[in-house]
């Protein structure tokens, strides 16, 4: 058997591990057209949300982050919707101490300046920013607190900035896998 068909069946194996793995407490898995896409390099991770379906979200940029050893700063986040698994987009975090994270309605991006917070609309199947919260310096190191909930920018406070940091902070680090095993991304109570 030569090299590219032992890919294609490997591969096949994969797709159907992960129909199985990957299908409890919400429907089928619709994923696999856009799960037969990614590269050698692609992890991937389905998450447990308020969702009808598993949000998917994928990365070639996984790392250590300490609380997650498959983390990422930056992912691209499908849905199924229309009958198909739509690429919504990427976001990203601007470095390793702010791993891509989710919570029940929510997935996280951050830095030191800002916390956003990313959802999906299920009528239309569009990633948007829910809530973000910024915090800028001017020459004399003075703070400026701004907020965008729901695509509407207004002035904010350290307070709103650190309850943001808070979720942020409470939300879950995104495991993501290679293959079935450990795809699924529950939030975990404690």
């Amino acid at each position: 058997m030569n090299h590219n068909k032992k890919i294609v069946i490997i591969g096949l194996l994969i797709i159907v591990m992960c129909f199985t793995a990957c299908g409890h407490n919400k429907q089928d898995n619709p994923y696999g057209p856009a799960m037969a896409e990614l590269g050698d390099e692609d992890a991937y991770a389905f998450l447990d949300m308020d969702y009808k379906n598993y949000v998917m979200v994928t990365s070639d940029g996984l790392y250590d982050a300490g609380i997650e050893r498959q983390a990422a700063i930056y992912c691209t986040v499908y849905y199924y919707v229309k009958d198909e698994a739509i690429n919504l987009g990427t976001i990203m975090s601007d470095g390793t101490a702010y791993p891509i994270s989710f919570s029940k309605d929510g997935i996280f991006t951050a830095s030191g300046h800002r916390i956003e917070k990313y959802a999906i609309s299920e009528k239309d199947g569009e990633l948007y920013l829910k809530k973000g919260v910024y915090v800028e310096y001017d020459e004399e190191g003075n703070e400026r607190y701004t907020s965008v909930t729901d695509g509407k920018e207004a002035e904010s406070n350290e307070e709103e900035y650190e309850k943001m940091v808070e979720e942020y902070g409470g939300s879950q680090a995104v495991h993501f896998s290679y293959g079935a095993d450990g795809c699924i991304n529950e939030i975990i109570e404690y």
